[in-house]
């Protein structure tokens, strides 16, 4: 041999395997296949009514999605501004999507905000903030805000 013992070969051959298997399925996408009619909503990542379902893992990629695709959806019914003071936060709304949260598909809004403008943000990347509430957020004067948010917290995006 090459003076590397036996015993020191075997276990660098093995490392090296359950390294390889380890990448592998670290990288293999978990996407669920199904089947569904062409006139159906439901695709991948998105529920019976075409809402995204997000989770606490895909909210990052769904928050750099919205940032990169820049679309705005009218706000409808949907006073996200109101929203956003009763939880106490003074940012601006950035970005705003209407999504299904979680296993329960919860509906829900997903209010990307920060100081800054929507451009920049695109142009530079950095933390923005992101909450997902209940759709009843900024509706009802005497109701327990906290009991409108779902989740809440800073997403890392890179720019476009």
């Amino acid at each position: 041999m090459t003076g590397i013992p036996l015993s020191l070969a075997l276990i660098a051959l093995l490392l090296g395997l359950q390294l390889s298997a380890a990448l592998d399925s670290g990288t293999t996408s978990r996407v669920r296949t199904g089947s569904s009619s062409v006139d159906g909503a439901a695709v991948p990542g998105k529920n019976e009514s075409g809402l995204p379902v997000i989770t606490e893992m895909t909210l990052g990629t769904e928050v750099q999605r919205l940032i990169d695709s820049g679309a705005i959806l009218p706000m409808a019914s949907f006073d996200a501004a109101q929203c956003l003071r009763e939880q106490n936060i003074p940012d601006s709304v950035l970005i705003m999507e209407e999504v299904a949260w979680g296993a329960e598909e919860t509906p829900g809004w997903l209010l990307v905000h920060g100081p800054g403008d929507r451009e920049t943000l695109r142009s530079t990347g950095g933390i923005v903030s992101a909450t997902v509430v209940l759709p009843q957020c900024g509706s009802v004067q005497d109701a327990d805000p906290a009991a409108n948010l779902l989740w809440t917290g800073q997403v890392m995006v890179g720019s476009v």
